[in-house]
């Protein structure tokens, strides 16, 4: 993905009123919006505060989009919002909102609304610094107006507000001309703004790939200066957020991404990034086969196992006779430092050793389907199974019993719908 040759700064050329487009003139409407979002938003603006919309949601509805998540913005403070709502829950240290709790009758699920306060900045004031050095956690929870709110946040595309009062989409920080344009461009200097938060790295190259934009050329060397500040973030944030990729089937190209900026080796083991370009055809074909709502913790045991697949088929090839023992303990070997940079929970360690376990049983010829039927990971394992050996010419033995028996294991419970004698099928003729 090529990089844009402008440059736009919008703290040094930010513009003295904002951009205001009025309800005629965009495509947002109140239809697409989730109704307990608009009942937070009108009871905020009924009771005398300003409510925006912000973020995502405007960007996402803006490209003509249906968003995953409603984030509310507004000059409430959170004593005040959670006043207003009894199903409500101040939460944060780091950064303290509001969580609105509403149960989704639909999909049989709570429901939670992120609304959060107008923030600023910390200045150089003496003001400011005193109270930080008071009270740390206000570096993050200084209280402040919208446009001081717009310049904090991470891209211009992600600081747009939709105003409930009339309807309209406030710009402060040339976000709209991003959008449409295409671009990624963090707001303020790029080294700072990834200096403060490694973690931007990351969500520029995720928002390329999933809305097919350009990342702007001083992001881009931003990104790459503050890429190696990733291997100082914790584990349970880089998993946070690599799980926020599995169900928008981006995985594939921010690692693809990552490969060309130079990014992948500052936050994933060395045993992984060794092997990207291997791992990302895998991870291809999991989020080609698996529908977009599979569960995120099924999608994370597979997007891991697939990080670790290549490493151990090249020190363990399928079909040779080493002890499953000694196989397992390489697994092991390979899966700690895994577990080091992300914090897996032991299930999901459990998970993928399970799977390891059950792909070797098959690539030795096991075919005792009624017992392997009974492993909650056989379909997993199996899936790894016709992707490895897609590539094998000619084809292990046991290759074409496993691809006859593709109609009888898509009519069982555990296979979910999903048609494993077609992925045979495919793999044997792509």
């Amino acid at each position: 993905m090529k990089t844009s040759e402008t440059a736009r700064n919008p703290l040094r050329n930010r513009p003295p009123e904002p951009l205001i487009i009025p309800r005629a003139k965009h495509p947002i409407s109140r239809k697409n919006i989730d109704d307990k979002a608009i009942k937070i938003l009108y009871r905020l603006k009924n009771s005398g505060f300003t409510a925006y919309l912000a973020g995502g949601a405007v960007r996402d509805m803006l490209l003509g989009q249906r968003p995953a998540d409603f984030d509310i913005v507004t000059d409430a403070n959170p004593k005040q919002i959670k006043k207003l709502f009894r199903n409500s829950r101040i939460i944060g240290r780091r950064f303290r909102l509001v969580h609105i709790f509403f149960y989704d009758r639909n999909r049989a699920t709570p429901q939670i609304f992120e609304t959060a306060t107008f923030r600023r900045a910390v200045t150089l004031e003496e003001d400011d610094l005193a109270r930080i050095q008071e009270e740390p956690e206000l570096a993050n929870n200084l209280f402040g107006t919208p446009d001081e709110d717009a310049l904090r946040r991470d891209f211009t595309i992600n600081a747009l507000f939709y105003n409930i009062a009339d309807f309209s989409v406030i710009d402060h920080v040339s976000g709209l001309k991003d959008l449409e344009d295409g671009i990624v461009r963090i707001i303020g200097d790029p080294d700072q703004r990834f200096t403060e938060d490694p973690v931007r790295v990351l969500r520029a190259l995720e928002f390329a790939c999933r809305l097919n934009f350009t990342i702007e050329n001083e992001t881009a060397k931003g990104l790459m200066l503050g890429a190696p500040a990733l291997a100082g973030v914790s584990a349970s944030r880089l998993r946070e957020e690599l799980r926020g990729l599995y169900s928008k089937k981006v995985t594939a190209g921010l690692l693809a991404l990552g490969q060309q900026y130079q990014i992948n080796q500052h936050w994933l083991p060395d045993l992984i990034a060794g092997h990207i370009p291997a791992v990302i055809p895998l991870i291809q074909q999991i989020e080609h086969f698996f529908p977009l709502a599979e569960d995120d913790n099924e999608l994370e045991k597979m997007i891991f196992t697939a990080m670790l697949l290549p490493g151990i088929l090249r020190q363990c090839p399928l079909a040779d006779g080493d002890r499953l023992n000694l196989i397992q303990e390489k697994i092991d070997e390979n899966l700690k430092p895994l577990n080091e940079r992300f914090s897996l929970p032991r299930f999901q360690r459990h998970a993928i050793k399970e799977i390891f376990t059950l792909l070797y049983r098959l690539g030795r010829g096991d075919k005792r389907i009624n017992q392997l039927l009974k492993r909650d990971n056989f379909f997993a394992a199996l899936f790894f199974y016709a992707v490895s050996t897609a590539a094998t010419t000619p084809p292990p033995s046991h290759f074409s019993f496993w691809a006859q028996q593709g109609e009888r294991l898509n009519r069982s419970s555990k296979a979910r719908g999903l048609d494993y004698g077609s992925l045979f099928n495919i793999n044997r003729t792509t």
